[in-house]
């Protein structure tokens, strides 16, 4: 599950994402040869120069990394965690003390019996 949030946050937030418009890029590539019989370093020299513009413009502007967008970008400063060790100590005794003869409450006895004291069984 971590991974595949790991590469959906990068291919939607940094510009890894352009790699989605790969298959673009080879089938305009193949469009290319087919007609002008250009080779693939001619095709990616022409199409990614800033010169470039021929009758088909609207699909050479989606081919990846064409134009790239940083819009959501974020840094998470994390500062270290500050660790203080305070000397201190408390000397505070702690006594417990109990009734010599030990009663359970009257009222977990019987509901509906007047106040007495209940038998330990």
């Amino acid at each position: 599950m971590s991974i595949l949030l790991l590469v959906l946050l990068t291919t939607t937030q940094t510009p890894l994402g352009q790699l989605w418009k790969l298959p673009l890029l080879i089938e305009h590539f193949y469009k290319h040869n087919k007609q002008e019989g250009v080779s693939l370093l001619k095709f990616l020299i022409d199409h990614y120069s800033a010169q470039h513009k021929d009758a088909d413009q609207s699909e050479d502007e989606q081919l990846p990394f064409k134009t790239v967008m940083l819009e959501n970008v974020a840094f998470a400063i994390v500062p270290n965690i500050l660790k203080i060790h305070f000397p201190l100590t408390f000397n505070i005794p702690i006594e417990i003390r109990l009734k010599e003869i030990y009663t359970p409450q009257q009222h977990l006895c019987a509901i509906f019996h007047p106040p007495r004291h209940c038998a330990l069984v």
